[in-house]
């Protein structure tokens, strides 16, 4: 009880509630959470995750291979519903058509198989037993309810006739038909 009588005494009690409302306020400045982790603003623009080095396949129910995607780097963002793939290479494959793609970037929505490549962009299609065709853009944007690949900026389609180049180049997958818009322009060489 020596102690408990030391504590107790007037001057030892300002002491010990002085030291007491010291100790509580260095732990609460410590527990300040706005000054000691990165503001919750910040974190608003983060994905809420992301992998590395992704390769996924998808088969039909035969087990051919109908889809790959490669990419170096996934990141989901909740906020916007979108996947952003960076060096992405898409490849689909159907009866009728195939198709390659891959770019600098690319962005798919929750919810959908449409996929836009961007920064360039550069996709081969063939039909059936068609020659290949390429096309070289800032963007391709591949739609998956008409089956269509877009490309929109600097667009270039390179097949064996030559060299064509639009502001749009847009191919369907199940077909050999290519359509080109504004400043449709094209170089060609004769055969000797």
């Amino acid at each position: 009880m020596t102690i408990l009588n030391t504590l107790v005494r007037p001057k030892n009690l300002v002491i010990a509630v002085a030291i007491t409302a010291l100790l509580g306020l260095v732990f609460y400045q410590g527990a300040n959470t706005a000054n000691n982790l990165v503001e919750v603003e910040t974190f608003n623009d983060a994905p809420d995750y992301f992998i590395t080095k992704v390769h996924v396949k998808t088969f039909d129910q035969q087990g051919k291979l109908t889809e790959s995607l490669k990419t170096e780097q996934t990141r989901h963002y909740q906020a916007t519903s979108k996947t952003l793939l960076v060096e992405p290479i898409v490849e689909r494959s159907s009866l009728t058509g195939n198709w390659l793609a891959k770019a600098e970037t690319g962005i798919i929505e929750d919810g959908n198989k449409d996929i836009l490549l961007t920064g360039n962009a550069h996709a081969t299609k063939w039909h059936l037993q068609s020659e290949k065709i390429e096309m070289l853009s800032d963007s391709v944007h591949y739609l998956d309810r008409n089956k269509s690949l877009t490309s929109y900026g600097n667009a270039t389609l390179i097949s064996s006739q030559g060299e064509t180049s639009a502001e749009q180049i847009v191919t369907y997958i199940n077909s050999e038909n290519v359509f080109m818009t504004k400043s449709v322009r094209g170089i060609y060489e004769t055969a000797n």
